[in-house]
């Protein structure tokens, strides 16, 4: 549990910092910290399903919350800002699903 809290710490700082990328400034710092962002939150979640699958299995919504986090997001990215910024929230909404199941 405590790397899905990590991914949702990181995820809240990285959609605030996405949301002034597309309204103030885009620079290359903030598009570079956006970034690493980005690959922490998906060490995080890749952590926590080799973590989980060695202490107890993990279930189809595991997969799916972290295959979602892990690939659509990223992917979105390609697309509009506000499209991303609702796919990201989206994960966002998502990954507590995992904490709340487990309790």
């Amino acid at each position: 549990m405590v790397w899905v809290m990590c991914a949702i710490g990181f995820y809240v700082i990285n959609i605030f910092l996405g949301l002034f990328m597309a309204f103030r400034e885009k620079t290359a710092q903030s598009q570079k910290i956006h970034r690493l962002l980005s690959y922490t939150i998906t060490f995080c979640l890749v952590y926590y399903l080799i973590m989980n699958q060695t202490h107890d299995d993990n279930t189809l919504l595991d997969y799916l919350v972290c295959f979602y986090c892990i690939t659509v997001v990223p992917f979105s990215k390609r697309w509009d800002n506000m499209i991303h910024l609702l796919v990201g929230t989206m994960g966002l909404i998502l990954l507590p699903l995992l904490v709340i199941v487990r309790i």
